[in-house]
């Protein structure tokens, strides 16, 4: 097995973990309030693209299960927690690419998907 294919898993087990993680832990639903308020910051902080955000992926991991729990709690305000998951997404995704590029696994990863690696 080469050496990026194992960062790569590595990873990749090392974000289901953490998903898992967030999923176990017992927590109380949050207020109405607090949805809005952190839907609103947190917007904020994702669709600004000059500012550099030192929240981690466990973090954004959280926040999206938060925005989940608060389309439970507020279903009137449903499609702003929707819209935050999906920045959320887009983030995580865009520092996952940087990852490849700085490892210089994204032809690796390219090159295996062609082949049907997935």
């Amino acid at each position: 097995m080469s050496r990026a294919y194992k960062l790569v898993l590595i990873l990749c087990i090392g974000l289901l973990f953490a998903g898992a993680a967030q999923v176990q832990e017992v927590k109380h639903a949050p207020t109405i309030e607090q949805c809005r308020a952190d839907q609103r910051l947190w917007v904020a902080k994702l669709e600004d693209k000059t500012a550099f955000m030192p929240e981690t992926i466990d973090a954004l991991t959280g926040w999206t299960g938060e925005m989940y729990d608060c389309m439970s709690v507020d279903p009137e305000n449903r499609i702003g927690y929707y819209n935050v998951t999906g920045e959320i997404w887009a983030t995580k995704s865009r520092r996952f690419m940087n990852f490849l590029l700085r490892h210089d696994l994204y032809d690796k990863f390219i090159e295996e998907d062609r082949a049907g690696k997935r």
